[in-house]
């Protein structure tokens, strides 16, 4: 350690986890109330895997069809 940083106080370097969309094979995407489908991803849902993971379980255990492919928040296209 420097003595110039010496005095100031630890970070905490957590990585925050990655953000995805879910895609729909029409090309629609989640729509940010987990009911339906948006065209653009300016009101599409964005969570974690773990997120989508729960909204998929509860959709499955619904007995409602599951057709969505997690896409990085990157790669979605407008």
């Amino acid at each position: 350690m420097t003595a110039l940083t010496a005095r100031l106080p630890k970070m905490d370097y957590q990585r925050t986890q990655g953000r995805i969309r879910l895609r729909h094979p029409s090309g629609k995407y989640l729509h940010l109330s987990g009911e339906g489908l948006t065209l653009g991803t300016e009101h599409a849902w964005n969570g974690t895997k773990a997120q989508a993971r729960t909204l998929r379980d509860r959709a499955l255990v619904a007995g409602e069809e599951w057709a969505f492919r997690a896409v990085k928040k990157c790669e979605a296209t407008e």
